[in-house]
């Protein structure tokens, strides 16, 4: 799954119109998040699916980045736009709020003195908090279940509010339009359950 090294890919990225580098850039409720891309096989499919919607996908790395933007030119794509960077630093890429972010397969970080990098975790729970419109929801996908846990007990620590959440995504009645990841797809096909959250933040008395 992974992918080699592209050293030129920032700069390929960095000369496209397609990735967003002045910040910061205006949210409204026409527009989806989606946190760790990674390669950009949902954030692909739902923009084709949904040109009403402006699409943002968030990655780290720009080699996986840089497949998600062939996948754009190919489906010949002007609804989604990359940004290449770190989740830590929403709130100086972003102003104004949003309908809903994505947060798909992220790194587990599994040892216990990495929690605090965790998507999930009490500190981008309150990015996420500052960009989500009051109406909005938070989607997690991940086949790993201590993250599902972790999940749970930060979002219960930060007082959100839990929507629906089940290991099990592909064999719930959550009414939700799903497309895969390609980690997805790897687990699912190797009888993986998959874990999923729907979350909000409580409305400020």
């Amino acid at each position: 799954m992974r992918l080699r090294h592209n050293k030129y890919a920032l700069d390929i990225l960095n000369e496209s119109n397609f990735t967003i580098q002045k910040f910061p850039y205006q949210l409204n409720n026409n527009v989806v998040l989606e946190i760790g891309m990674g390669k950009g096989r949902m954030i692909n499919q739902l923009a084709k699916l949904h040109p009403e919607n402006i699409y943002i996908g968030i990655e780290k790395y720009s080699t996986p980045a840089l497949s998600s933007y062939k996948k754009l030119m190919e489906n010949n794509l002007t609804n989604l736009y990359l940004l290449i960077g770190d989740a830590s630093q929403l709130n100086e890429y972003f102003t104004g709020r949003c309908k809903t972010i994505w947060l798909t397969f992220s790194d587990p970080w599994p040892k216990k003195r990495h929690f605090k990098r965790r998507l999930v975790y009490r500190d981008f729970l309150a990015q996420y908090k500052n960009i989500l419109d009051e109406d909005g929801i938070v989607y997690f996908k991940s086949d790993n279940d201590g993250l599902y846990q972790f999940a749970l007990e930060e979002l219960q620590y930060f007082n959100a509010n839990i929507i629906y959440h089940t290991n099990d995504l592909h064999n719930c009645d959550y009414d939700i339009e799903n497309h895969l990841t390609d980690y997805e797809e790897k687990f699912h096909s190797m009888g993986k359950n998959i874990n999923f959250i729907a979350f909000n933040f409580k409305k400020n008395l």
